[in-house]
């Protein structure tokens, strides 16, 4: 499960100004409305402000988060944002926070992929109310609420019902900030114990396709709140599970999203490797 910050299901019930209709819908629209800034640009692919080994600082990240954040704002003037361009700034005090990650794999999306996505999560008193993730290139929303099903484009969906490590296929990633040894015993332990590992390069992505049935599982040793925060709820709504492995500063968390039938082998597995 989730470390108790970030629970998918909130203990009691939701401010009775709010109601979960209203925070997805908002949450929906700001993510598609990011999408379409940026699929609409895409002829700037190679506008950055900066590009590194590891990482890439695009322009559009800063107008797709802008974006996102005034179509919240205007809804909700009042409420905390917390997005990956802004991370830094302080929050305004608030129970209820917004998670914007405006383009969850900036590297694929520079170079062309269409394995990108916009992700906008609410959460109330620190636990996971409503979340969108929408992929442009792909055409799909996924989205879930704390109390409803998780769906992609209106449509029902749940995990796959592997039970098996070993016929497991499982994405994974390499940790940004360590790409030597660290990274890839993680690598060689995730093609260890499943049947295929994938790198497919946005966190959100895999774990949307976690939640549709198409992976049995995720893993990585370094990722962000913003990562997370939406397709998690969408995970575990579609009947999987979702746990923080280990929790460092500034928002950064070694993470793994199952489809619950491979939760403990992977968990076994990997866990002792954070540790080392």
């Amino acid at each position: 499960m989730l470390s108790p910050d970030v629970q998918a299901r909130p203990a009691g019930p939701l401010n009775p100004m709010l109601s979960t209709p209203q925070l997805q819908a908002i949450a929906t629209l700001a993510a598609r409305r990011a999408g379409e800034h940026v699929l609409a640009n895409l002829h700037r692919r190679g506008d950055v402000n900066s590009v590194l080994r590891t990482d890439v600082k695009h322009k559009l990240d800063v107008e797709a988060q802008e974006t996102a954040t005034a179509v919240i704002l205007s809804a909700f003037p009042d409420h905390a944002i917390l997005g990956e361009e802004t991370c830094d700034a302080p929050l305004p005090e608030s129970d209820t926070v917004w998670i914007i990650d405006p383009i969850d794999g900036t590297i694929n999306f520079f170079h062309g992929l269409p394995w990108w996505c916009c992700s906008v999560a609410v959460r109330f008193k620190g636990q996971a109310v409503a979340g969108a993730v929408f992929i442009p290139e792909m055409h799909q929303m996924y989205e879930a609420t704390f109390d409803g099903p998780a769906l992609c484009n209106g449509v029902p969906i749940q995990v796959s019902k592997t039970d098996r490590i070993d016929l497991a296929i499982l994405a994974t990633g390499a940790d940004k900030w360590d790409l030597g040894e660290h990274a890839f015993r993680f690598m060689r332990k995730v093609s260890e114990i499943g049947q295929r590992p994938r790198i497919l390069g946005a966190a959100a992505v895999d774990m949307c396709m976690v939640a549709a049935g198409k992976l049995d599982g995720y893993f990585e040793s370094g990722i962000y709140v913003w990562d997370m925060a939406a397709a998690s709820l969408i995970v575990e709504r579609a009947g999987g599970q979702c746990e923080i492995l280990k929790a460092y500063p500034k928002h950064r968390m070694a993470f793994l999203a199952t489809n619950g039938g491979v939760h403990a082998a992977c968990r076994d597995a990997l866990l002792p490797l954070l540790n080392v």
